[in-house]
Formats: structure tokens, C-alpha cells, sequence
């Protein structure tokens, strides 16, 4: 037989030499393997292997993704998904095959993989397959006109280098046309799939944004989650409430606390409101390195059905079809930024605030019944009797705000008390002015038992009062002490949150662990401090200032919280031991406000330091050192009503001020100011 082989040989085309990488172009292989940081501008040249077509965003623009490989992973099912955000007009419109060069795209981590995303720099130039010359022609005569965007000249050395692509590269990976068609299609056809899990049901498919309420769990290929959005489904595995501590277990408290208290390992609700996951690759991978546990995750496309004992639904996570394999469904939610927060993401949060104060509530009524020996008792008879008596309560006010409108009368008590104009204040029309005393008076509710009238004293009125008062004393005692400082919490963005509700349920089981990483936590500043108040004495009534010694007025603790505080003084909190301007300027408002009583607090204070010093160096044997009684002499802070015990050291002329106080209920009040005018003030 001849020997063609030789003739083959001499007959084959001989192709130039394989051309280089254009130089600002990456593989697709170094930027899934790290070599880029993200956040900076590359270059990129594949083959489109998937679409998502445009959809129309909530904004302006339009959004499409791209999927795309090349020589780098041409034998991998993974490629890079290119998200497009344009508006219609300028949107690419690729098919199968089609090669795109990308210049300036960000590189950027989401959603748990390596992606490029638009911005305003970007240029798309898109090579119709059909259209490709062979090698070595230039891939030049393929290339589709450009939008109004993407009017860039590109260098002859990459069109050739485009053209020896498409054929060097092995496109057995690639979907026939109709199936990239088909697929391309159902890209427009996805619903709304959110749901709460209240209304989760067997065979469903459902988007979830969730917390998750235990650490995630890792067993071979896959990761089991525990999350809940605190909605209840009868369809979930019960989880019991184990609380309430064992009282029995530790009477006499031998046991350490770190003996008596494991770990905790559950971080939500009790009942049948969570749900248990189970997520296979590429979701596993993503879960174990990037979530933990008491985070907000937006899970997408979670299968429910029965689990393996029939009993209750159960989630479960695979890998996704039809698309690329890579794709992870699993995304961490930012619960920081109230501007851009989800929606549905802060009814899920507030829905767990609620849940955390009915939590609080039943473990304080059940430790008070396990203390007592007695049983929490409910009924609809108890319920109807507190309706019952709030609504005689209500007529009660009525009646009493009433008999002050009469009793006040016409008499103008801004003008007998010459108050100061430097300060304004809200004055609320519908609420008649009342004393100190009158708001400390007992109110007695007059039921009947047996046809007979029982007075009871209620313990207290909630209530909202308006009143002229001086302010006596402060407390803290230091004004660096005003403002005090927490960790940032999820609850933050409901705008009805004041700190105070979780952070004391939560205080009394934190570990030492948790201590430290609150410590390290970001932390914010708010105003919290008190003013004790009594009734005024009018400037014109010198009668009064003789009878004060015999019969003190009445007074009252206001707490002045982060927002009458700022509305008071015009400042935000702050660490006011770093920051001495603003200490400065919180010391200039306060003197407006209570003139030199920081002054008198402080001589009051210095003299009783003093006192004891003397009282301790006469108390000295002689052969003590002198410095052993003043190490050994520990000073307490002033009490809550240290001003009662200044009555000692006389008066001093200052600034005497006054407010309208709106009561809330115990000793909370929210103030507005308005002082008066110079005047003398004891501190008693």
C-alpha cells in the first residue's frame, strides 16, 4: 500500500504560531483562583455558555447575566457570571458560542462566588459565532456594531487572538441552540417566591429570609442549618424551651456556674416556629466558611417536603439545574444599614423583638411562680376584670384632670413664675398643668365586694402629666457619666426600639466569651441621666421660703433618655471623657439649665471629703503615717437624693428652672424645658 502519510503531512495547513494572551486581558482561571483583589477593573475574554435575559430592575436600569469560559477551564462545568446593568437599549444580545470581550469590569465577591459586574466604565464587544473566519483570518468581520456605550477600538493583535480562541477551545460543554433557548426563556418566567414559613407547605419551592438559630452542622458532603423567621407552622418539629432555670437541681449553689450551665447551642424560638435544612454542595462549602450562627441569610430556591420519619416538613438545599453548577443560593443580609435594608427583612427582625418581650415576660412569671410555690393563673374572668378597670381608671383621670382645669382657673402661672425665655418647650393644650404633689398622690380605686365599697391603692397610674418644677439635683454626679454606651444590635433599624428591651433578657445568660466580643464590638453613645424636680415657688411669694424648712416640698426623679436629651441639649452622645469640647459645651447648656447647682454639688461634696479627712486624722494614733487614713478612707458616691443631705452646708443663689413634665408611667418621665428667669435655689 503507498504511504500517504507523508502527502497528508504536506498537504496540512500550517497555522502561525499560537498567539499570546492580549496584555490587559485575565483568564478566568486567575480570577476564580484569587490573583486579582476584588474590587479592581479587568479585562476579559469567553465564550457565552448561559443567559439570563434583561429584566427590569426596581431603578432605571435593566439587569442580565452572562455566564462565560474560557481556555483556562474550558473542561470545567464552572465559568464566571457577568451581571449586566444597563438600560434596555444598551443591553448585549448574545446566543451560544458567541464570544464576548469585556474591558473594565469589576471584580467582586457575592453571593458566595467570584463574579464581574458592570459599572460606568464598561465596554461589552460581542463576536457572532456564525460569523468567525477561520484561523488565522482576524475575528474582526464577527464583531456586532456597538451601542452608544461601547464604542471602542480594539487592537488587531486581539481579533486575532479572538479568532484562534473560538477554535483552539473545546466546546463540548456547550448547550445546543434550543436548549440555550429554552433556558434563556425560563429566565423570565421566575416568580415571586418569598415566603414566610408560616405558610411553607410539601413540594413547595421557596425563597426564606431567615435566621439562623444554631451553628450550622457539617456531616461528609453536606450542612445541616436550623433557622426561623418567629412565624409558627404546625407542620414543624416542636423544639422544647429549656429556659427556666432547674431550681432544684443546685439548691445551696455548690456547683460553679460554669458546671451548671453547658454551652448554649440553641439561639431561637421555642415551639414550632423553626425549620431544619439540609444543604448539599456547592451551598455546603459556602455555609461552613461564611455563615455561623445568630446571622440573617436569604436562602433561595429551598425544597419542602416531609422528612425521612414522615412526622415534619424539613428544607433541603441542592445543586441547582439548568443552570451553572457553581451558583450558591445562600446569601448573608446586611442588618446594619437601615437605608438599604429589605423590607421584609426588618419584619422578620421586629417580629423577633416582639417574641423576645413575651419570652421575657412568661420566664419572669414562671421564676416568681417557682420561687413562690404557686402556679401563674389565667382565665377569661381575670381578663375581663383588668378591662374592666382600665376603663374606670380612664373615667378616674377624666374626672381628676377635670377638677384641675377648674381649680387652676384663669390664673396665669407662666407669667406669676416669670419664666426664662432661653429655653422653649412644647406646650401640650389638651394636658392641664399639675404639681409634684398632686402626681405623687396615691390613687385609690374604689371597687365593690358585697355591695360595699373597698378602696385599693393601685401601685401605679400610667399616665401623662404637664407641670412648672425646679430642678435640685442630678444624677449621675458627674456630667462624664451622662451619656453611656452599647453594642450595635440587629434591632437597631426598627425605628420603635430603645435598646433596653433585649439587652437586660439577654444580659443574664451571656458567657464570658460573649462578654469579650461585645467588648470588641462597635459601640454607640446615648444620653441617659436623671433630674430630680420639685414645685416651684412662685417669685412674688416670699412667705413660702420660711416654711420650706419646716415642710420640704415633694419631689420627683425624671429620667431623661437618648431623645428628650438630644432635643434638650442640642448634642449627640458621646464618650465624654475622650471628648472635652463636647463635655464643655454639655457643662455651657446644663448651667442654662440649673444654673451653678454643679458648682454647689461639688462644694458639698468637697466639704464632706474634707470633713472626713479631719474626722479620720483625729481619729489617727499617733504612731500611723499621715497618708494611711486618707488611702484607707473610701468615699461612696452621693446617693440618689444626696441633696437632702446637703441641707447642712445653706443655700446659694443661682438659676431656678422650670419644666413641663410628661409622665409614662413609674418613675419614667420625658421632660420639655422651660427655666426661669434668675431667682435663688437651696440645695436641701
Amino acid at each position: 500500500m503507498p504511504n500517504t502519510t507523508g502527502l497528508q503531512r504536506a498537504h496540512a495547513p500550517q497555522y502561525p504560531a499560537e498567539p499570546p494572551l492580549p496584555q490587559r486581558v485575565d483568564t478566568i482561571r486567575d480570577l476564580l483562583d484569587g490573583k486579582r483583589p476584588f474590587g479592581s477593573l479587568v479585562c476579559v475574554v469567553g465564550l457565552v455558555k448561559d443567559q439570563r435575559l434583561p429584566k427590569q430592575t426596581k431603578g432605571a436600569d435593566w439587569k442580565s447575566e452572562l455566564t462565560l469560559y474560557d481556555l483556562s477551564i474550558e473542561y470545567e462545568n464552572d465559568g464566571i457570571v457577568f451581571s449586566i446593568f444597563r438600560p434596555q437599549a444598551d443591553m448585549p444580545m448574545c446566543n451560544v458560542g458567541d464570544i464576548v470581550f469585556i474591558i473594565d469590569a469589576k471584580l467582586q465577591h457575592y453571593n458566595g462566588r467570584t463574579s464581574l459586574i458592570t459599572n460606568q466604565a464598561t465596554i461589552i464587544q460581542v463576536y457572532k459565532a456564525c460569523r468567525i473566519p477561520e484561523w488565522p483570518h482576524p475575528a474582526e468581520p464577527a464583531l456586532e456594531p456597538p451601542t452608544r456605550r461601547d464604542k471602542h477600538s480594539l487592537t488587531a493583535e486581539e481579533h486575532l487572538y479572538v479568532s484562534w480562541m473560538y477554535h483552539k477551545i473545546d466546546k463540548c460543554l456547550l448547550p445546543t441552540e434550543e436548549e440555550f433557548q429554552q433556558r434563556a426563556a425560563q429566565s423570565l418566567n421566575v416568580k415571586e417566591k418569598f415566603t414566610l414559613l408560616k405558610d411553607v407547605h410539601e413540594g413547595q419551592f421557596c425563597d426564606l429570609i431567615v435566621e439562623v438559630v444554631r451553628e450550622p452542622h457539617a456531616f461528609l458532603d453536606m450542612v445541616t442549618l436550623y433557622v426561623s423567621d418567629y412565624t409558627e407552622n404546625s407542620a414543624f418539629h416542636p423544639q422544647a424551651w429549656d429556659m427556666v432555670p432547674n431550681l432544684a437541681g443546685d439548691p445551696y449553689g455548690y456547683l460553679p456556674a460554669s458546671s451548671q450551665a453547658s454551652k448554649k447551642e440553641w439561639y431561637g424560638p421555642h415551639g414550632k416556629m423553626s425549620l431544619q435544612i439540609t444543604c448539599y454542595e456547592p451551598h455546603a462549602s459556602f455555609i461552613t466558611n461564611h455563615v455561623s450562627a445568630k446571622q440573617w441569610v436569604y436562602l433561595r430556591n429551598v425544597q419542602i417536603k416531609y422528612g425521612r420519619d414522615g412526622k415534619y416538613l424539613e428544607g433541603f438545599m441542592r445543586e441547582e439545574r439548568n443552570i451553572s453548577a457553581s451558583r450558591v443560593n445562600v446569601q448573608l443580609m446586611d442588618t446594619t444599614n437601615r437605608d438599604t435594608v429589605d423590607p421584609r427583612l426588618k419584619d422578620a427582625i421586629r417580629r423577633k423583638l416582639e417574641y423576645g418581650k413575651k419570652v421575657k415576660e412568661d420566664l419572669r412569671q414562671i421564676k416568681a411562680a417557682q420561687e413562690a410555690g404557686l402556679k401563674r393563673k389565667a382565665s377569661e374572668a381575670s381578663v375581663g376584670e383588668k378591662q374592666e378597670l382600665n376603663s374606670k381608671l380612664r373615667r378616674q383621670l377624666k374626672r381628676r384632670i377635670r377638677e384641675q382645669k377648674e381649680k387652676g382657673g384663669k390664673q396665669n402661672r407662666e407669667q406669676q413664675l416669670n419664666l426664662n425665655q432661653a429655653v422653649t418647650c412644647e406646650k401640650h393644650d389638651d394636658v392641664p398643668d399639675s404639681t409634684i404633689e398632686s402626681i405623687l398622690e396615691p390613687t385609690i380605686y374604689n371597687p365593690t365586694v358585697d355591695q360595699q365599697p373597698v378602696g385599693l391603692l393601685l401601685p401605679f397610674v400610667c399616665a401623662k402629666y404637664q407641670a412648672f418644677v425646679r430642678v435640685v439635683d442630678f444624677w449621675p454626679p458627674n456630667l462624664e457619666d451622662f451619656a453611656c454606651s452599647r453594642k450595635v444590635s440587629e434591632f437597631d433599624m426598627i425605628s420603635d426600639y430603645d435598646g433596653s428591651d433585649m439587652d437586660s433578657s439577654a444580659s443574664c445568660s451571656k458567657s464570658e466569651e460573649d462578654e469579650a466580643a461585645e467588648s470588641e464590638s462597635r459601640r454607640i453613645w446615648e444620653w441617659r441621666f436623671f433630674l430630680q424636680l420639685e414645685d416651684p415657688t412662685p417669685a412674688s411669694d416670699t412667705s413660702n421660703s420660711e416654711n420650706s424648712t419646716n415642710k420640704p416640698r415633694p419631689r420627683l426623679w425624671a429620667l431623661v433618655d437618648n431623645a428628650e436629651a438630644q432635643c434638650l441639649t442640642g448634642l449627640d452622645a458621646c464618650d465624654l471623657r475622650k471628648d472635652t469640647r463636647a463635655l464643655a459645651t454639655l457643662r455651657e447648656r446644663m448651667f442654662t439649665l440649673w444654673g451653678n447647682l454643679e458648682e454647689v454639688k461639688t462644694q458639698v461634696q468637697q466639704g464632706k471629703e474634707q470633713a472626713a479627712k479631719q474626722k479620720a486624722a483625729a481619729a489617727r494614733p499617733r504612731h500611723q503615717p499621715p497618708g494611711a487614713a486618707d488611702k484607707a478612707l473610701n468615699l461612696e458616691r452621693p446617693p440618689l437624693d444626696s441633696s437632702d443631705d446637703e441641707r447642712e452646708y445653706g443655700s446659694t443663689s443661682g438659676i431656678v428652672n422650670e419644666y413641663f413634665v410628661q409622665y409614662l408611667g413609674h418613675s419614667a418621665i420625658h421632660l420639655y424645658i422651660k427655666p426661669l428667669k434668675q431667682g435663688k435655689a437651696k440645695i436641701k
